[in-house]
Protein backbone atom coordinates (compact mmCIF):
# COMPACT_ATOMS: atom_id res chain seq x y z
CA UNK A 1 0.00 0.00 0.00
CA UNK A 2 2.28 2.15 -1.49
CA UNK A 3 1.48 6.44 -0.04
CA UNK A 4 3.34 7.49 -3.47
CA UNK A 5 2.92 6.74 -6.78
CA UNK A 6 3.47 3.46 -7.40
CA UNK A 7 0.37 1.30 -8.73
CA UNK A 8 -1.54 2.89 -11.70
CA UNK A 9 -4.97 1.16 -11.27
CA UNK A 10 -6.59 1.98 -8.22
CA UNK A 11 -10.38 1.24 -9.03
CA UNK A 12 -11.66 -1.39 -11.28
CA UNK A 13 -14.62 0.87 -12.60
CA UNK A 14 -11.94 3.08 -13.71
CA UNK A 15 -14.29 5.72 -12.12
CA UNK A 16 -11.98 6.87 -9.38
CA UNK A 17 -14.04 8.35 -6.52
CA UNK A 18 -17.78 8.40 -7.70
CA UNK A 19 -21.07 7.79 -7.19
CA UNK A 20 -21.41 4.58 -9.08
CA UNK A 21 -20.75 1.33 -6.59
CA UNK A 22 -20.12 -0.87 -9.12
CA UNK A 23 -17.49 -3.28 -8.53
CA UNK A 24 -16.17 -5.78 -11.65
CA UNK A 25 -13.67 -7.90 -8.62
CA UNK A 26 -10.08 -7.74 -8.35
CA UNK A 27 -9.19 -10.05 -11.99
CA UNK A 28 -6.73 -8.77 -13.94
CA UNK A 29 -4.74 -9.03 -17.70
CA UNK A 30 -1.74 -10.56 -18.12
CA UNK A 31 1.01 -8.06 -17.40
CA UNK A 32 -1.25 -5.35 -16.11
CA UNK A 33 0.21 -4.72 -12.97
CA UNK A 34 3.32 -5.79 -13.10
CA UNK A 35 5.96 -7.26 -16.14
CA UNK A 36 5.64 -11.09 -16.45
CA UNK A 37 2.61 -11.19 -14.38
CA UNK A 38 -0.13 -13.92 -15.31
CA UNK A 39 -3.77 -13.26 -15.71
CA UNK A 40 -5.81 -14.18 -12.13
CA UNK A 41 -9.60 -14.24 -11.28
CA UNK A 42 -11.24 -12.16 -8.66
CA UNK A 43 -9.95 -13.48 -5.19
CA UNK A 44 -13.68 -13.05 -4.12
CA UNK A 45 -11.75 -12.00 -0.97
CA UNK A 46 -14.19 -9.44 0.11
CA UNK A 47 -17.13 -11.44 -0.63
CA UNK A 48 -15.81 -14.11 1.53
CA UNK A 49 -15.02 -12.10 4.66
CA UNK A 50 -18.40 -10.34 4.46
CA UNK A 51 -20.19 -13.63 4.15
CA UNK A 52 -17.87 -14.56 7.46
CA UNK A 53 -19.42 -11.63 8.89
CA UNK A 54 -23.53 -11.46 8.10
CA UNK A 55 -24.09 -14.17 6.13
CA UNK A 56 -27.87 -15.41 6.67
CA UNK A 57 -28.23 -17.65 9.31
CA UNK A 58 -31.06 -20.27 9.72
CA UNK A 59 -31.38 -21.02 5.95
CA UNK A 60 -29.65 -24.07 5.73
CA UNK A 61 -27.15 -22.38 3.05
CA UNK A 62 -23.49 -22.55 2.73
CA UNK A 63 -22.17 -20.74 6.59
CA UNK A 64 -23.50 -18.73 9.59
CA UNK A 65 -22.31 -15.17 9.75
CA UNK A 66 -20.46 -14.31 13.47
CA UNK A 67 -23.18 -11.54 13.32
CA UNK A 68 -27.07 -11.59 13.28
CA UNK A 69 -29.41 -8.97 11.70
CA UNK A 70 -26.64 -6.52 11.19
CA UNK A 71 -26.12 -4.74 7.92
CA UNK A 72 -22.45 -4.26 5.69
CA UNK A 73 -21.68 -1.23 3.91
CA UNK A 74 -19.15 -2.60 1.62
CA UNK A 75 -16.09 0.27 0.84
CA UNK A 76 -13.37 -0.26 -2.07
CA UNK A 77 -10.16 0.99 -1.55
CA UNK A 78 -7.84 -0.95 -3.30
CA UNK A 79 -7.99 -2.05 -6.95
CA UNK A 80 -6.56 -4.59 -8.74
CA UNK A 81 -2.83 -3.94 -8.71
CA UNK A 82 -2.71 -2.52 -5.21
CA UNK A 83 -3.75 0.79 -4.03
CA UNK A 84 -2.42 3.95 -1.89
CA UNK A 85 -2.45 4.65 2.09
CA UNK A 86 -4.29 7.80 1.79
CA UNK A 87 -6.95 5.86 -0.28
CA UNK A 88 -7.42 3.55 2.12
CA UNK A 89 -7.61 6.37 5.00
CA UNK A 90 -9.99 8.17 2.64
CA UNK A 91 -12.84 5.41 3.08
CA UNK A 92 -11.89 4.43 6.89
CA UNK A 93 -13.33 8.62 7.28
CA UNK A 94 -15.90 8.01 4.67
CA UNK A 95 -16.97 4.75 6.10
CA UNK A 96 -18.19 6.53 9.23
CA UNK A 97 -19.14 9.69 8.02
CA UNK A 98 -16.64 12.15 9.06
CA UNK A 99 -15.70 13.41 5.72
CA UNK A 100 -17.37 13.21 2.66
CA UNK A 101 -15.71 13.40 -1.39
CA UNK A 102 -16.55 15.04 -4.39
CA UNK A 103 -15.65 12.54 -7.21
CA UNK A 104 -13.76 13.62 -9.87
CA UNK A 105 -15.13 15.15 -12.56
CA UNK A 106 -18.46 15.54 -11.46
CA UNK A 107 -20.31 17.51 -8.51
CA UNK A 108 -21.93 14.21 -6.83
CA UNK A 109 -21.28 15.32 -2.86
CA UNK A 110 -20.61 11.76 -1.76
CA UNK A 111 -21.98 11.85 2.03
CA UNK A 112 -22.06 8.55 3.50
CA UNK A 113 -25.81 8.32 4.92
CA UNK A 114 -25.38 5.20 6.63
CA UNK A 115 -22.09 5.60 8.99
CA UNK A 116 -20.45 2.29 10.16
CA UNK A 117 -20.30 1.68 13.82
CA UNK A 118 -17.26 -1.18 12.90
CA UNK A 119 -14.78 -0.70 10.28
CA UNK A 120 -13.19 -4.35 9.51
CA UNK A 121 -10.27 -4.42 6.97
CA UNK A 122 -8.24 -7.45 5.75
CA UNK A 123 -5.46 -5.43 4.82
CA UNK A 124 -1.89 -4.47 5.76
CA UNK A 125 1.68 -3.70 4.88
CA UNK A 126 5.05 -4.61 6.67
CA UNK A 127 6.23 -1.32 8.81
CA UNK A 128 5.58 0.62 12.30
CA UNK A 129 2.07 2.53 12.11
CA UNK A 130 2.80 5.79 10.62
CA UNK A 131 0.85 8.84 11.41
CA UNK A 132 -1.61 9.65 9.35
CA UNK A 133 -2.96 6.06 10.56
CA UNK A 134 -2.39 6.82 13.87
CA UNK A 135 -4.34 10.33 13.07
CA UNK A 136 -7.47 8.61 11.90
CA UNK A 137 -7.58 6.01 13.96
CA UNK A 138 -7.97 8.41 16.70
CA UNK A 139 -10.31 10.46 14.85
CA UNK A 140 -12.32 7.23 14.64
CA UNK A 141 -12.02 6.47 18.32
CA UNK A 142 -13.15 9.36 19.34
CA UNK A 143 -16.09 9.00 17.00
CA UNK A 144 -16.94 5.92 18.80
CA UNK A 145 -16.06 3.38 15.76
CA UNK A 146 -14.37 0.13 16.50
CA UNK A 147 -11.79 -0.55 13.62
CA UNK A 148 -10.36 -4.44 13.29
CA UNK A 149 -7.96 -5.05 11.00
CA UNK A 150 -6.34 -8.83 9.59
CA UNK A 151 -2.81 -9.17 11.39
CA UNK A 152 -1.20 -9.88 8.80
CA UNK A 153 0.08 -12.81 6.11
CA UNK A 154 3.41 -12.86 5.97
CA UNK A 155 4.28 -15.65 8.30
CA UNK A 156 6.29 -13.54 10.55
CA UNK A 157 6.75 -11.76 13.77
CA UNK A 158 5.61 -8.47 13.55
CA UNK A 159 1.97 -7.16 13.79
CA UNK A 160 1.21 -5.36 10.06
CA UNK A 161 0.25 -1.73 9.75
CA UNK A 162 -2.38 -0.83 10.45
CA UNK A 163 -3.17 -3.24 12.76
CA UNK A 164 -0.23 -2.48 15.02
CA UNK A 165 -1.34 1.22 15.47
CA UNK A 166 -3.31 2.46 18.54
CA UNK A 167 -6.76 2.02 18.62
CA UNK A 168 -6.46 -1.13 16.12
CA UNK A 169 -8.07 -4.54 16.85
CA UNK A 170 -5.75 -6.71 15.36
CA UNK A 171 -7.01 -10.08 14.43
CA UNK A 172 -5.10 -13.05 13.86
CA UNK A 173 -6.53 -16.26 11.42
CA UNK A 174 -6.97 -20.29 13.24
CA UNK A 175 -7.59 -23.05 11.61
CA UNK A 176 -10.72 -25.21 12.14
CA UNK A 177 -8.60 -27.30 14.56
CA UNK A 178 -8.26 -24.18 16.72
CA UNK A 179 -4.04 -23.85 15.50
CA UNK A 180 -2.81 -20.33 14.02
CA UNK A 181 -2.82 -20.71 10.03
CA UNK A 182 0.34 -20.87 8.65
CA UNK A 183 0.83 -17.67 7.12
CA UNK A 184 -0.51 -15.87 9.68
CA UNK A 185 2.02 -13.57 11.87
CA UNK A 186 3.10 -14.91 15.22
CA UNK A 187 3.09 -11.71 17.20
CA UNK A 188 1.37 -12.74 19.97
CA UNK A 189 2.07 -10.45 22.49
CA UNK A 190 0.00 -8.14 19.60
CA UNK A 191 -3.19 -10.12 19.02
CA UNK A 192 -6.07 -8.90 20.34
CA UNK A 193 -8.57 -12.03 18.80
CA UNK A 194 -8.64 -14.58 16.35
CA UNK A 195 -11.25 -15.56 13.93
CA UNK A 196 -11.57 -18.87 11.29
CA UNK A 197 -9.31 -18.60 8.24
CA UNK A 198 -9.21 -22.06 7.14
CA UNK A 199 -11.13 -24.91 5.59
CA UNK A 200 -14.68 -23.34 6.03
CA UNK A 201 -17.60 -22.64 3.49
CA UNK A 202 -17.53 -18.77 2.61
CA UNK A 203 -20.32 -16.89 0.13
CA UNK A 204 -18.10 -16.66 -2.78
CA UNK A 205 -18.84 -18.99 -5.89
CA UNK A 206 -15.84 -21.04 -4.68
CA UNK A 207 -15.05 -23.23 -2.47
CA UNK A 208 -12.23 -21.99 0.37
CA UNK A 209 -9.96 -24.54 1.91
CA UNK A 210 -6.62 -21.90 1.88
CA UNK A 211 -5.58 -19.70 4.67
CA UNK A 212 -7.50 -16.76 4.55
CA UNK A 213 -6.53 -13.32 5.86
CA UNK A 214 -9.58 -11.80 8.43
Amino acid sequence: MPSEPGPTTTANDGGGRDADASDPGDWNNANECSAGEPASHSSWHGTQVAGLIGAATDNGIGMAGVGRNLMLLPVRVLGRCGGYDSDIIAGMRWAAALSSEVGIGTVVNLVNPHPARVINMSLGSSGSCDAPYREVLAELGAAGVTVVVAAGNANGLAVDSPANCPGAIAVAGLRHTGTKVGCDTRARTSIATALPAHRWAPASPHPWSAPLSV
